[in-house]
């Protein structure tokens, strides 16, 4: 067992004069570019995180990883590292088809936390069974979702709950990045690849949180790829109660494009540059309309970025030493998948789906 450290955050930062404990001792299976890249570089900003040991399935991406982060601990047997490295927080960074697999050797091994790069799993039935299996072990299980830390995002949803908009009707969200590399998972199917995998997620999630509520059916088409395996162009209607509805659409066959508007009766909100488009650009901002009334001007709404893939690690290390539940659960990430697989169940038979 692991013993409990001690570790106090607030809003984000370390409390000034707090004297803390050993730090978090981190594992990371899946050393590609985004480990090496985007979550390797904040834990040198994150005092409470001691990197150990690093896995990967390929030596060399392994080897160039570990010697550009400095971890002298490599291997390329997950269970072999969890054993003798009994890290506190792995992240799994590895391809989606590998997550189910990694998470649970996590689990087995006695992890106090596990970070999972989205997607979370390869369809809602892996998804269930990695959150049953962290619950039963007492495991903070967690899914690499960015976007929602972003202030953006958490503005936008204030101006909904103030009834800056009257009551929400209809939201929309897009996601496309143009073609991917054929070698890269995202359009490998049996790497767990697809647009609504990689894009689409990050478009649904947005979607539960504005509206606050699960859509209860969804209509959607799109394009697939036979030689990859993967749906390369989605999109569709999610039909929430009320009549309610959104719509989103994902590509890796279009130009790189993000953004997202919230309709209520009273007014629109319209982000020109979704958070999960460009998550770490220092400068964001969205307009908030008033619908046919002249007295009220539209307003420019500009947003401060910060990193929200800090602030997410952050949050799980604040959920370890406090006990408190991270803001994005893995009840969350469940909810998510099953609305992922309706998309594409919808999109492969060419009719409306109940969630």
């Amino acid at each position: 067992m692991h013993s409990p450290r001690r570790v106090i955050l607030c809003a984000g930062k370390q409390t000034p004069g707090t004297v803390m404990s050993d730090p978090y001792k981190l594992a990371i299976v899946g050393c590609g570019r985004h480990a090496r890249y985007t979550l390797a570089p904040l834990w040198r900003d994150i005092p409470m995180i001691e990197p150990v040991a690093a896995s990967d399935v390929h030596q060399e991406s392994l080897s160039d990883f570990a010697e550009d982060i400095d971890i002298a601990n490599t291997y390329v047997d997950v269970d072999k590292m969890l054993a003798e490295q009994q890290p506190d927080i792995l992240i799994v960074a590895s391809w989606p088809a590998s997550h189910l697999e990694n998470v649970l050797a996590g689990v087995r091994a006695g992890v106090r936390a596990i970070f999972c790069e989205k997607p979370m799993a390869l369809n809602a039935a892996q998804a269930k069974e990695m959150v049953q299996a962290a619950k039963s072990a007492n495991v903070l299980l967690m899914e690499g979702f960015m976007s929602r830390y972003h202030p953006q995002l958490l503005a936008v949803k204030q101006r909904i709950i103030d009834g800056a908009i009257g009551e929400v009707r209809y939201m929309r969200a897009s996601f496309s990045t143009g073609t991917a590399d054929r070698a890269n998972w995202r359009l490998r199917g049996e790497l767990g690849g697809g647009a609504a995998m990689d894009l689409g997620c990050y478009c649904l999630s947005g979607i539960r949180y504005q509206l606050g509520a699960e859509p209860l059916s969804v209509s959607a088409t799109g394009t697939f790829d036979d030689d990859a395996g993967v749906w390369e162009t989605l999109m569709g209607t999610l039909h929430f109660a009320g009549e309610v509805k959104a719509q989103f659409d994902c590509s890796f066959g279009l130009p790189r494009r993000g953004s997202y508007e919230v309709v209520g009766t009273e007014g629109t909100i319209v982000v020109p540059v979704a958070e999960w488009s460009l998550p770490k650009d220092p400068a964001f901002s969205f307009t908030l309309s008033h619908g046919d009334r002249a007295d009220l001007p539209p307003e420019t709404v500009n947003i401060t970025g910060v990193n929200p893939y800090r602030e997410q690690l952050l949050d799980l290390c604040n959920a370890l030493s406090t006990g408190n539940a991270p803001r994005l659960t893995p009840d969350d990430a469940l909810a998510n998948m099953r609305v992922i697989d309706a998309v594409h169940e919808s999109a492969r038979i060419g009719q409306r789906i109940n969630i």
